[in-house]
């Protein structure tokens, strides 16, 4: 009887570990799912590359052609944040089966289209920061402005591309009023999202794990944003909100 027992408990255990093992078993899911978030924060950096080659070849300089090349650096940025919103909220919906690279692509190509406006007013402000801060630069004043001036940019930057990836297209003024609304009615919420993203830029940063981490981390964050956004019931209307 104790021989009968204990083959049927390792027969059981052999079943279960078949199953955990099998092509579509949870470890299969769960390392597509991985390697779904890979895929999404890859295209996302990617789309960083002309901010990182200016960086890397021209730096900060506080001279007008400098300003302007780093200004214009900056333009993919928007498309690429709508992009890793639409992938990401796909990412927590489905999982391994959110095809989030493809997703990512067909995002940004739409909102190169239809978010244009809102990445030349990034670049608009972000260019008359630069301008304040290479004249005025030395004054501890204009130095907290600016710093100040940015974070709210970001904040506002985000929201916009929350409520485009969340609804329906829309005019532009009609979108940045009601990202306006959504942080001045939640501004803990675009807290969230600085403290999120200051987070993420300190853990790439650690030695070792750092640059292994930052493979994940624009998916993760993404992600992120879109579970502060539910936990922290940002407010949007009930018709922007939707799944991509």
């Amino acid at each position: 009887m104790s021989a009968t027992s204990n083959a049927t408990r390792q027969a059981g255990l052999a079943g279960r570990v078949r199953t955990l093992l099998a092509l579509e078993g949870p470890v299969a899911a769960t390392m597509l799912t991985v390697f779904q978030y890979f895929v999404v924060s890859v295209a996302f950096i990617g789309c960083l590359v002309p901010a990182v080659a200016f960086t890397a070849l021209v730096g900060w300089q506080p001279t007008h052609l400098a300003l302007w090349l780093g200004v214009l650096s900056l333009l993919p940025v928007v498309p690429a944040v709508y992009a890793l919103l639409c992938s990401s909220r796909r990412l927590l919906a489905d999982r391994a089966d959110a095809q989030g690279g493809r997703l990512y692509w067909r995002s940004f190509v739409r909102a190169c289209r239809d978010l244009w406006w809102a990445a030349a007013g990034a670049s608009a402000v972000a260019l008359l920061l630069s301008y304040d801060l290479a004249l005025f630069g030395d004054a501890d004043a204009m130095l907290l402005f600016v710093v100040a001036g940015a974070a709210v940019a970001v904040v506002l930057l985000i929201a916009v591309c929350v409520v485009a990836a969340a609804g329906p297209a829309r005019r532009p003024v009609e979108t940045l009023s009601i990202a306006a609304r959504a942080v001045a009615l939640r501004p803990h919420i675009g807290l969230a999202w600085l403290l999120l993203i200051a987070l993420g830029v300190a853990g790439a940063g650690l030695p070792v794990i750092g640059s292994a981490l930052a493979l994940f981390l624009p998916a993760l964050l993404g992600a992120a944003i879109h579970i502060c956004n539910d936990a922290l019931r940002l407010p949007l209307t009930d018709e922007t909100r939707r799944t991509p």
